[in-house]
């Protein structure tokens, strides 16, 4: 007959117990530890959001301050003699808040010897702006050169400080978004300022504008959109600012209908020869009031963005105080369940190993034992299946609105930002035998065609228009709708016969196009096109150059291709 094997002895089961109570208040202290560091991580990156929102927040308000002090110089420069210490006293206290404000940037960003540099740049800038209090504007290179003076000035704080500011924030990069994003603000307020100031000396000495002012008005212009469009790119502090979207869309309607379209207007007049409409002092007046709103949005968002992060940092410190807390219950509960398994449960085992071991005896003995059943893992299994069919879905979704953010919901091109994606890695391809051209399209007259048979016979003309430069295109060709009635197509092509070719083919077609009126009645199109061609450049700078010849082929007679060598 085979033996049994000897029960073990209560005392080996005791070592047992012991040993895995050691084994588990070192994992527990390891798990305890474990989270302590991620709480206090946490915790340790909100305050430092904080004090680096807190330290941005004084460089973005010099910088505010500048574009303000910019502003009232503008004035001062302006002004007529019985205005002249009104406007000077206005641009003392301007300064006197700049120099405030510099004083509390903190020495980690702003050192003692950066400071003695932004003060030394804007002494003589101060100073040439100075010569205005007791003279009237006679000298337009005088107070041009006084102008830009203020506007370098700025320039050296931004190089300076804004480099810093970088670096600072690689070190603790989780609140970059809305930083950026701040900053950003900071940039267009001053971006707008600057737009201003390339016509307050030609409308103050009702001379035309200079071609240059009015090329850095177009980049100011583009500089604009592309802030614009930064700023509407909110991330998650959309959730704690959620009347911002509509300031700031408030904020460019009012600059674009008060200020964008009051300079419009003047290089209209500056073109045609006309004289302006309005005097330099109350173009001053008038555009600084367009930028009234810009502050009121720098504050608002900039306030609840520290709001959030102090809210945040709060949050954190009572999350890392409640992990102490928790992990000094656990393991005190480890310890008591040890203890109550020792009790009430390895007890009443080691009885029921007594009655076993009497029923091996020969006595008799009653037990009841409980059987487990495994639905819980079948409901399991059946909840990652309906789970995975749901992302499953949420990717095909996820797909689908991908595709639609990159088209142009009416002729199913690329629209500007997908367009600009692809085009700036198609342009990093491009070599010197190789080089990427770009081909802009804009159809002549577009407005008559919308005001004569109205917006769906327009967009009819433009979905027709998708469909020619679907034709022609070939693989790897990017082709997509910058705007309105403006198209763009960008391809790699060793010589410009080529180019000339495909750009050919493409106008014959549109001559050819026909189409008709809502009653009918018949018309036909032309376009205006212009090319440019690089490599190792920024996409904008190609787009800016297509779209200067664009402007020549419109200017020369359209109908015609500007920008082939």
């Amino acid at each position: 007959m085979k033996k049994l094997k000897k029960a073990s002895s209560s005392a080996n089961v005791l070592r047992y117990l012991w040993g895995s109570t050691a084994a588990t208040l070192i994992l527990t202290s390891i798990l305890s530890w474990w989270l302590l560091s991620g709480s206090w991580a946490a915790w340790h990156s909100a305050r430092n959001n904080v004090i680096q929102f807190d330290n941005f927040y004084q460089v973005l308000l010099v910088s505010n301050d500048l574009a303000s002090e910019r502003a009232y110089a503008n004035e001062l420069v302006l002004s007529p003699q019985e205005k002249k210490a009104q406007a000077g006293a206005s641009l003392d206290n301007s300064r006197q808040i700049t120099d405030r404000d510099l004083a509390k940037i903190p020495a980690d960003l702003l050192s003692p010897a950066l400071l003695r540099s932004t003060i030394e740049q804007l002494k003589p800038a101060r100073n040439k702006v100075d010569q205005f209090r007791e003279v009237t504007l006679s000298d337009p290179v005088v107070a041009q050169r006084a102008i830009d003076s203020m506007v370098a000035a700025t320039d050296f704080y931004h190089e300076a400080l804004f480099r810093r500011t970088s670096e600072f924030l690689l070190l603790e990069p989780s609140a970059l978004g809305p930083i950026l994003r701040a900053q950003a603000l900071g940039e267009l307020r001053d971006a707008t300022g600057r737009l201003g100031a390339q016509l307050i000396i030609p409308v103050a000495t009702h001379t035309p504008i200079p071609l240059g002012n009015i090329e850095a008005l177009s980049r100011g212009k583009e500089r604009i959109a592309v802030l614009w469009w930064l700023l509407r790119t909110q991330g998650a502090e959309a959730h704690y600012l959620p009347g911002f979207m509509q300031q700031l869309e408030s904020t460019r309607d009012q600059f674009e209908k008060q200020g964008v379209a009051m300079i419009d207007s003047l290089v209209i007049e500056s073109e045609s020869g006309q004289p302006y409409s309005v005097d330099a002092a109350n173009f001053a007046l008038r555009y600084h009031a367009s930028l009234g709103s810009f502050n009121e949005l720098l504050d608002t968002y900039l306030a609840g963005v520290k709001k959030h992060y102090v809210y945040t940092e709060q949050q954190a410190l009572l999350h890392l105080m409640m992990v102490v807390v928790i992990l000094i219950v656990l393991n005190l509960l480890a310890m008591g369940l040890i203890f109550y398994v020792r009790s009430r449960v390895l007890r009443p085992i080691l009885r029921l190993n007594e009655i076993a071991t009497g029923i091996i005896a020969g006595k008799q003995q009653d037990t009841l034992m409980n059987d487990s059943t495994a639905e819980e893992v079948q409901e399991l299994f059946s909840s990652l299946g309906t789970l995975g069919d749901k992302l499953r879905e949420q990717t095909r979704l996820s797909k689908t609105l991908q595709r639609q953010s990159e088209e142009d919901p009416l002729t199913n091109l690329l629209n500007r930002r997908a367009f600009d994606a692809l085009g700036g890695n198609l342009l990093k391809l491009a070599s010197p035998q190789q080089p990427a051209w770009l081909i802009m399209m804009d159809v002549d007259h577009f407005k008559s065609i919308n005001d004569t048979w109205g917006h769906p016979t327009g967009d009819k003309v433009l979905v027709q228009l998708a469909t020619t430069l679907k034709k022609f295109s070939r693989p790897g060709d990017v082709i997509g709708r910058l705007g309105g009635e403006e198209f763009a197509m960008m391809f790699c092509s060793p010589g410009h016969e080529d180019v000339t070719g495909y750009t050919t083919r493409i106008q014959n077609e549109i001559r050819r196009l026909r189409f008709e009126g809502p009653k009918g009645e018949p018309f036909s199109i032309t376009a205006s096109f212009g090319v440019a061609s690089g490599w190792q450049q920024e996409l904008g700078d190609m787009l800016a150059q297509a779209d200067a010849a664009l402007y020549e082929a419109k200017n020369s007679g359209r109908d015609r291709v500007c920008g082939l060598p």
